[in-house]
């Protein structure tokens, strides 16, 4: 290469890292259409955009970004994208007053995605917002769009608005429009005035406006939404609130924390099913709330499972009531049901599960694990602290696991803590089969069982018989498992076994020793242990190693 070529290509690397970014970032994106930051408004009906086009947002810092008409096809979606690095939205100390951080109106068929820089997990940060102001804003009959990998901190409002407010000429109100196909995921939201994410209009049944008084105005429907895998820390308001999803709702992998810091009444829960909403709310884990963990004003058919909720109603001390989930009639169809199966609960303000649904009917409550709930001196019948329901609820309660011990609050501080002091508790194989309501994972991923019973609570720990858990622990193995009684120990690489002690489901020792050095240990419990789920403790001295052991 040419002596005065290196210069220039020095020159360039300096340019790039000055503005902060960086030669990975640097890639081929096929952008039909560049957005500077000098830009704050984007009409699509101005520009030569087809759908499958790439719009790239240019790295760097901006007040505030307004996108408008961007239609693609149910085949093609416009990509919009950051594009060399980090596009970071902040507009709180600016002397103009804006109602979001990002507004995205009237579009279709489009992705909104942080995904523009390979080495970048939330490429599109909205970081602060006016007071009132939202992050992210969807409205204006946007429809059949993807919104991911997006951070959204220091917000007046809601990290992500969706909504397209009722009119008075109807043209986006139930019955005339159906917002279809949306997907929130993989979106760090923290440190929010209002809700986290606000998604579907709250008053489902219809209200009054001062600009057309003599109607009743209608939210529109959204069919087929999918909120997952999104990480929602310290909102102001609720975690996550859906409303309006009439069909093919579910809310998933979510993880939602310190919920509810300002106090605010009716606005505290981790996750809300507001009014008109069904589906499946599955797989979240809640910690740490001033509300409830689950609240569900839905339509009915919903089905709530394998839900970790710990804490809910601790983060404020003033908070008198708070459950683990609760449930009434806002705009129930009757007939229809509540569904609450295998979720964990531990140490709600008040009690566990709580139904008011007078008019939905087949409600089922299964195999929940629920601990030391705050009522629980309340009752008469101490069982109403763990799931309460008034006389006129048509409710199946059974398969249920409820006890006052539990570890501090403190100690519930993570997913795998929680399942390493569940494991101890009397839960295998006593829940029912629910396979039938489609339930068929943990919490984790893992499968339940297609023959034999469930375990109790989010996570599944037994396995049936026709399945062999052979699984390596620092490099220890265990075999056969499931066995008679009659295993072997082998441990590859980390010298001899030092102590091995078996525990039984309740936690209660059963069977001690102290091997002699050898790199396989064979071990005959027969006599001592019968059939069950036991867990066994091997102490190489270097590291201390628990496993399930299964005696068929």
């Amino acid at each position: 290469m040419h002596k005065s070529q290196n210069y220039i290509l020095v020159l360039i690397l300096l340019v790039i890292n000055y503005n902060g970014w960086s030669v990975n970032n640097m890639t081929n994106d096929n952008c039909k259409y560049e957005i500077t930051n000098s830009m704050r408004y984007v009409d699509a009906n101005n520009l030569s955009i087809k759908p499958g086009d790439t719009i790239c947002i240019l790295a760097g810092p901006r007040r505030v970004l307004q996108l408008k008409n961007f239609h693609g096809d149910s085949l093609n979606y416009i990509v919009i994208k950051n594009s060399g690095g980090s596009v970071v939205v902040e507009n709180k100390d600016d002397t103009v007053s804006y109602n979001f951080g990002i507004s995205i109106q009237s579009c279709s068929y489009f992705r909104f995605t942080g995904t523009g820089a390979h080495d970048l997990q939330y490429g599109i940060k909205i970081l602060k917002t006016c007071p009132k102001a939202s992050g992210l804003s969807i409205d204006l009959l946007s429809t059949n769009f993807e919104i991911d990998h997006i951070e959204i901190a220091n917000t007046g409002f809601a990290g992500i608005f969706s909504i397209s407010q009722p009119t008075c000429d109807e043209i986006g109100n139930r019955g005339n429009f159906v917002q279809r196909n949306v997907s929130f995921h993989d979106n760090y939201i923290h440190n929010t005035g209002g809700e986290g994410m606000y998604i579907g209009h709250s008053f489902y049944t219809g209200y009054t406006s001062e600009k057309c008084r003599e109607k009743i105005l209608y939210p529109h429907e959204i069919h087929g939404i999918r909120v997952f895998n999104n990480k929602l820390d310290s909102c102001g308001w609720d975690g996550i609130q859906v409303s309006c999803a009439t069909l093919d709702c579910e809310i998933y992998n979510n993880s939602v924390t310190n919920y509810g810091t300002k106090n605010e009444e009716a606005q505290k829960a981790g996750i809300q099913l507001g009014a008109g909403t069904t589906g499946k709310c599955y797989s979240n884990a809640i910690f740490n709330g001033s509300g409830s963990g689950i609240n569900i004003f839905g339509l009915g058919d919903n089905l709530i499972y394998n839900n970790v909720i710990i804490n809910p109603g601790y983060l404020i001390d003033s908070i008198k009531t708070a459950y683990g989930i609760f449930c009434d009639d806002r705009a129930t169809i009757p007939g229809r049901s509540f569904n609450f199966i295998n979720n964990t609960i531990i140490a709600p303000r008040t009690d566990g599960i709580r139904i008011y649904s007078n008019i939905s009917a087949n409600n089922k409550i299964y195999n929940n694990l629920i601990l030391r709930p705050g009522s629980a001196n309340n009752y008469k019948d101490y069982a109403q602290s763990y799931i309460y329901s008034n006389q006129d609820v048509k409710v199946d309660i059974s398969h249920n696991y409820f006890s006052q011990n539990a570890p501090s609050k403190t100690q519930l501080d993570s997913i795998e803590s929680i399942f390493k002091f569940s494991s101890l508790l009397p839960i295998f194989s006593k829940g029912l089969n629910v396979s039938e309501l489609g339930i068929l994972t943990d919490f984790n991923k893992s499968l339940r069982p297609k023959y034999g019973n469930f375990d109790i609570g989010a996570f599944q720990y037994s396995t049936d018989d026709s399945i062999t858990q052979n699984s390596p622990l620092q490099n220890i193995y265990i075999y056969p498992n499931p066995n008679e009684g009659v295993f072997t120990i082998a441990n590859s690489e980390l010298g001899p076994v030092k102590k091995v002690v078996v525990y039984n489901s309740a936690g209660t020792k059963v069977f001690e020793d102290s091997p002699s050095n050898h790199e396989a240990l064979t071990f005959d419990l027969k006599s001592m242990i019968g059939k069950g789920f036991y867990y066994i403790n091997i102490d190489t001295g270097k590291s201390k190693n628990t496993s399930l052991l299964i005696v068929k």
